[in-house]
């Protein structure tokens, strides 16, 4: 039986979250009504709890990495049953039930069909599909490419697995010797701590394409100088509040370096849906060691707690199990 009633936790301005009891979702004629097994918590949603929501209405439920079972199905829905495990993209997770779209509609991939992918790993298709996309599309990485992913957070150790699995050869750059280590595990042939890591690059093989994954300006400045001519340089990262910053354009000119930001799966109407299955059949097949990842987990009434933490680098990925 399906009840009244649901837990939510939901951002009403700068760290003020709140988890509340709100009426039972009911799905439009094309939606499903899915009870959340997990979500993921993720940079992004620590980043809104922290400086506030710039693409949504208060009060917002910032999780996007969500999996659960249907339960319900609005009438025009076809192709999905009761009990069936799909994958929600849109903002909504942090709570007990969530409604999505059995299609994708521009801002969203619509319901993901996962089989019997373990939540715990399911929880990583998205994420995982966009670093895919900035991998194989932004960054456009071939077989023996020289690769730089700046930063080995969650997102930087999946991004570097999507640039091994599409043949290049790896360097990390992360401060912390435990996410170092993370990273060869994820396959980084190379692996620097953060101070004079530009030096090590300017003394061998300029980078056919650097990923910055950690919001400082200054970054991507060092991405540029040192891309190889013809290169890429992706901002993986969003920069919140710090979104100015200087570039030498005439690297960029007289080298032909290509300046280019990754977000989700593709900044709409340029979205690369494909990415998700991609990402599903990856994880399901073991590819990408996405567990070792997992440094808590927690429920409704732990996740303020969760996403200062990971903005404070003192989590790694916090998974959400709303029902515990």
């Amino acid at each position: 039986m399906i009840p009244e009633a649901m837990r939510a936790a939901r951002l009403y301005g700068i760290e003020d979250l709140r988890v509340e009891s709100l009426p039972m979702p009911e799905p439009q004629p094309s939606e499903l009504l899915v009870q959340v097994n997990a979500c993921g918590i993720c940079p992004t949603d620590a980043r809104k709890y922290s400086i506030g929501v710039n693409d949504g209405d208060y009060p917002f439920n910032p999780g996007h990495e969500w999996v659960g079972r249907v339960v319900a199905a609005g009438e025009a829905v076809e192709g999905f049953a009761e009990g069936d495990q799909v994958y929600g993209d849109t903002y909504a997770g942090y709570a007990e039930f969530a409604t999505i779209g059995a299609e994708p509609d521009g801002w969203s991939h619509g319901a993901l069909r996962l089989d019997d992918l373990a939540a715990d790993r399911a929880v990583f298709v998205e994420p995982f599909a966009d670093c895919l996309h900035a991998v194989q599309d932004q960054a456009r990485v071939e077989e023996g490419d020289r690769v730089a992913v700046l930063g080995a957070g969650a997102m930087g150790l999946q991004l570097v697995a999507a640039a091994r699995l599409a043949g290049a050869d790896v360097l990390a750059v992360e401060p912390r010797a435990d996410r170092r280590e993370l990273a060869e595990r994820f396959g980084a042939h190379t692996v620097l701590d953060a101070p004079g890591w530009e030096d090590v690059v300017a003394s061998g093989d300029l980078l056919a394409a650097v990923i910055v994954t950690v919001g400082q300006p200054e970054l991507a400045a060092a991405a540029v100088q040192a891309c190889a001519p013809g290169g890429r340089v992706v901002l993986f990262a969003g920069f919140g509040d710090e979104g100015a910053g200087h570039i030498d354009l005439n690297r960029l000119h007289y080298k032909e370096i290509a300046l280019i930001g990754s977000e989700w799966v593709g900044a709409p109407p340029h979205q690369h849906y494909e990415r998700y299955a991609e990402a599903r059949d990856l994880l399901a097949a073991g590819r990408v060691p996405v567990e070792e990842l997992i440094s808590d987990r927690t429920g409704l009434d732990g996740v303020e707690d969760s996403l200062r933490a990971v903005r404070d680098q003192r989590s790694l990925k916090t998974i959400l199990y709303p029902a515990a």
